[in-house]
């Protein structure tokens, strides 16, 4: 379980630095609509991760406290 934690803490920060990426290039270039498409997607991707993340933690924690 801890692994699968480590593993989505590296995911979840390389989906919020993507996301950050393409965010700023939407800025810098004219902001098109495949580029927002693609934001959104991202943005959903890392609340995703971000809510098992979460799910994952509250487990590592609830199994602690039985022990």
């Amino acid at each position: 379980m801890k692994i699968m934690s480590k593993l989505l803490t590296l995911l979840l920060t390389i989906a919020v630095f993507v996301n950050l990426m393409t965010l700023i290039l939407g800025i810098f270039y004219f902001f098109d609509f495949f580029l927002f498409k693609l934001w959104i997607a991202e943005l959903v991707t890392t609340l995703v991760i971000a809510g098992i993340k979460v799910h994952v933690s509250y487990m590592i924690f609830e199994s602690e406290l039985k022990n």
